[in-house]
């Protein structure tokens, strides 16, 4: 990873502060090469053959202008060794790049370049990802749409909008449907905003992974088997932080999961966020309707690898900034399973937990719930206190927060399920076992914190093309 950039590198910034409002269907009527500053190259309506010789040829400074209708494409569209290229089209379903006819395992759109602009296209039936944006710097995504005509099927490709390993990266005013694990993924990344766009469809609708300093908000995650998701994997070198996810609308994810494998394999239908092996994180001001299994998971990452050696990283590998938050290290190893630091804050929750994994036998978490729950509502706001050195379902003096997980200004229910002694209950099948959970009140003691431990997250400020 190369250090941030300074932000004399653009005259305009965006921060937290700053929402032009939701547009996921802008349309670029006559783009042109007027005002384009550098090289740039029309490409005639449907020429694919051009466009493919456009992006073999291409120098630093490209623009790329796509004219109106479809693409049809029989491989993919591979943009590397130049900076500062813009791809620009006509708008979402005005200009289409169609690769329904690739019979290889490959992407649609790939791109390893700085200063990298998309803008004001559809990608349509890409064998595997759809844009992937890799090891570049300074990435904005706007106006594009990606999905599979084939509908909810786990053929389609695994993901939509993929930038990864990636510094300073905007998404905004865009669209991702059907992909069969992230329709919209921001991953081992160090710097980004993702705004007012559309997920639909997905199986994860909208993924922020092993990612740090993230600024997510007006975004609409609906119709997906989870909604809007913050986790991070095992093994990976960069421990996600301090991401913010403000004034989103989450509702109806509900869809089977039709992941062929993978961790989201793993989310239950009817999830409409979970935080797992995740720090530094708060949810604030979103609004949840309908998420049939529950609105808010925080959960640690040795639910789905149990081992905690496998989520170990030398020390000489770490990436980012992770000295201050205080992970498990052993010698000249870091891990990261644990899931702390974490403020649920005036979120809305209607209409959720009314059918807790939609009666499928598996996930193992989803099937838990119907044990537990049984025909009860599922509680909006759940924890595993994986972790926690004390548990009690009656008395808060009897439970620790060592996790500093805070719940005090969030209205909703809450249940800390003591995870593990409760998995192993329900496999004795034991009665009623909705009464081991602790569900306190309101101001729900003692996670009735409502602040980060180590100061708010700054307002995240990154250069926009």
């Amino acid at each position: 990873m190369r250090r941030v950039v300074p932000l004399l590198l653009v005259a305009l910034v965006i921060s937290c502060g700053d929402d032009p409002g939701p547009d996921t269907s802008a349309t670029h009527p006559n783009v042109n090469c007027e005002g384009v500053t550098g090289e740039c190259v029309l490409i005639a309506p449907s020429d694919t053959e051009a466009l493919l010789d456009a992006v073999n040829l291409l120098a630093d400074n490209t623009t790329l202008v796509l004219g109106l209708g479809a693409y049809a494409l029989d491989n993919q569209v591979t943009i590397r060794n130049a900076d500062g290229v813009t791809l620009i089209g006509q708008g979402i379903g005005e200009t289409t790049l169609d690769f329904s006819g690739v019979t290889t395992q490959v992407n649609g759109v790939d791109v390893v370049g700085d200063r990298f602009l998309a803008e004001g296209f559809t990608i349509l039936n890409a064998t595997k990802d759809a844009l992937r944006v890799e090891d570049s710097d300074t990435v904005t995504i706007r106006a594009v749409e990606t999905t599979w005509s084939t509908g909810v099927d786990s053929g389609n490709g695994a993901y939509g909008i993929y930038p990864v390993k990636c510094e300073n990266v905007l998404v905004e005013d865009s669209v991702a449907s059907f992909a069969s694990d992230a329709g919209l993924y921001v991953g081992q990344c160090i710097g980004a905003v993702v705004r007012n766009n559309h997920v639909h469809d997905n199986v994860a609708g909208l993924e922020i992974e092993n990612t740090q300093f993230v600024d997510v908000y007006g975004n609409l995650a609906e119709d997906n088997t989870g909604g809007l998701v913050v986790f991070d994997l095992p093994g990976n070198p960069i421990p996600g932080r301090d991401v913010y996810v403000h004034d989103n609308m989450i509702r109806n994810n509900n869809t089977r999961n039709f992941a062929p494998g993978g961790t989201v394999a793993q989310i239950p239908p009817g999830t409409g966020s979970f935080a797992m092996a995740s720090r530094r994180v708060i949810f604030e001001n979103n609004t949840y309707e309908n998420n049939a299994t529950v609105d808010i998971a925080i959960v640690s990452g040795l639910i789905v690898a149990s081992d905690p050696s496998d989520w170990g990283t030398p020390v000489s590998e770490m990436v980012g900034q992770w000295e201050d938050l205080g992970l498990v290290q052993e010698g000249e190893t870091v891990f990261n399973y644990r899931s702390e630091n974490v403020v649920v804050k005036n979120n809305s929750h209607t209409g959720g937990g009314t059918e807790a994994n939609l009666g499928m036998l598996e996930p193992e978490l989803g099937l838990l719930f119907l044990a537990v729950y049984n025909e009860e509502t599922v509680d909006p706001i759940i924890y595993d206190a994986i972790g926690e050195s004390a548990f009690s379902p009656t008395d808060p003096s009897m439970n620790s927060n060592d996790n500093h997980v805070c719940l005090g200004d969030n209205s909703g229910s809450f249940a800390s399920l003591d995870l593990e002694r409760l998995a192993a209950r329900a496999e004795s099948l034991e009665p009623n076992l909705i009464e081991a959970l602790f569900r306190p009140d309101a101001p729900f003691a003692p996670f009735d914190c409502t602040t980060l431990d180590g100061g708010p997250i700054a307002p995240i400020t990154i250069p926009q093309l």
